[in-house]
């Protein structure tokens, strides 16, 4: 058996999205019942939620960030800029 569900959102968010599931196969309702099933099977919604990062916090966490990965005894090191180079772009 299936129900209807009826929602108010933005027409442009609509229209965008319609065009994003359409290009990857599917439509909203598809789209729309594989959240639903995907926060069921989870137990919690799929993806983080919360408030948009400051530059200044988003700076900070990335020397944080560089600071553990320094500091971390197993993150391979490299003195020549040429194997850099090529380690980077391997």
């Amino acid at each position: 058996m299936t129900t209807t569900l009826s929602i108010r959102m933005d027409e442009d968010l609509k229209a965008d999205a319609e065009e994003f599931f359409s290009d990857i196969g599917m439509n909203l309702t598809t789209a729309i019942t594989c959240f639903f099933k995907k926060c069921i099977d989870a137990g919690e919604i799929p993806f983080k939620l919360g408030r948009k990062k400051t530059p200044r916090e988003e700076t900070l966490e990335a020397f944080e960030e560089a600071k553990r990965i320094a500091h971390d005894p197993t993150t391979p090191r490299c003195s020549d800029p040429a194997k850099l180079r090529e380690f980077l772009l391997s």
